[in-house]
């Protein structure tokens, strides 16, 4: 049985690097892209993602337009959390025959809605008839610098580019089917995510040690730049930028924000550390990487902390477990 997506994606990992070891100048898995190392101060990205209806959107709430362009989000952001630019993409789509010509188009446009805003270009891909909606988008990008998530060293600092829980709440409140307008923004981030486009004026800033950008929630991808960099972390949690809309909605309805602010995915603001310490920058320190461990201050009380975020196989089998 499958336990969780991140045990296997590890196993397949070691497979293929036992199999098949890394060409000269190319990095495989591990990261948010393999890198390909083309001349000095040039280096190819290389990232692929899927969208799939029912698991990453819901169509009786999400138009084909939002499906496509939070799909197309989520490649994008990978290529900025390598410090790098985005390119071209490659779009291979599985199309249910309960969709009409018109819908294909909105999702189309939804995509290209998000590649223009970020500089990509649709440059191919595939169509095959499917049960339900499925995206698979590869996409290509360059930097002249690759940040990795395997650089952050004890005593560098970890900051947030900005505000994490909106899109979480958004998400339970259309699964909720609460109507009307109220927390329109955690909606609309839900539904319409945005990359972090301003890497390059935040690596000038700061000079990351290691990045990643929030798709599965602060606490899972803080875990995977410290796995990846064999260290630990100690987070604050009063630090930690929560949307007033959140912060309004918990208020009124008895909620933890720290939950929303921890665990919510597809944020896609960007998670780094830096040897710099400075509460006066564009981004905002919320903790500090430590030898080894995982600890998160709350009232000045110093806990273990608890991995949360999304994981496609484990919400399987809690669904499973609970007869879902």
């Amino acid at each position: 049985m499958i336990t969780g997506e991140f045990d296997l994606i590890r196993r397949i990992r070691d497979l293929v690097s036992r199999r098949q070891p890394a060409p000269a100048g190319a990095i495989g898995m591990g990261d948010d892209c393999a890198v390909y190392r083309i001349a000095e101060g040039r280096y190819g990205l290389f990232s692929a993602d899927m969208s799939i209806e029912g698991t990453h959107f819901d169509l009786s709430y999400c138009t084909p337009r939002d499906a496509g362009y939070r799909s197309m989000a989520a490649n994008i952001s990978d290529i900025y959390a390598m410090n790098g630019r985005g390119l071209m993409a490659f779009v291979s789509a599985g199309i249910p025959e309960t969709m009409s010509g018109d819908d294909v188009i909105d999702l189309y446009d939804g995509m290209i809605d998000c590649a223009e805003k970020h500089g990509v270009f649709i440059a191919g891909g595939d169509t095959v008839l499917s049960d339900r909606l499925i995206l698979s988008i590869s996409i290509y990008g360059e930097t002249a610098n690759p940040v990795m998530r395997s650089g952050a060293m004890p005593g560098d600092f970890i900051y947030l580019t900005g505000s994490t829980g909106g899109s979480m709440l958004g998400l339970e409140l259309f699964q909720a089917g609460t109507g009307g307008q109220a927390c329109a923004e955690s909606r609309a981030k839900h539904l319409r995510p945005e990359p972090f486009a301003g890497v390059d004026k935040l690596v000038a800033e700061y000079s990351p040690t290691a990045m990643i950008d929030i798709s599965d929630g602060l606490s899972a991808d803080l875990e995977r730049i410290c796995e990846e960099s064999g260290c630990g972390y100690e987070l604050h949690a009063a630090s930690i930028p929560v949307p007033g809309e959140v912060e309004r909605f918990c208020a009124a309805n008895s909620r933890d924000t720290l939950r929303y602010a921890l665990n919510s995915g597809e944020e896609y603001q960007l998670l780094f550390t830096s040897k710099l310490k400075t509460d006066k920058g564009s981004a905002f320190l919320i903790g500090k990487i430590i030898p080894d461990g995982k600890f998160i201050i709350i009232n000045n009380n110093r806990r273990p902390a608890e991995t949360a975020g999304f994981d496609h196989f484990r919400s399987r089998l809690k669904n499973r477990q609970a007869g879902l």
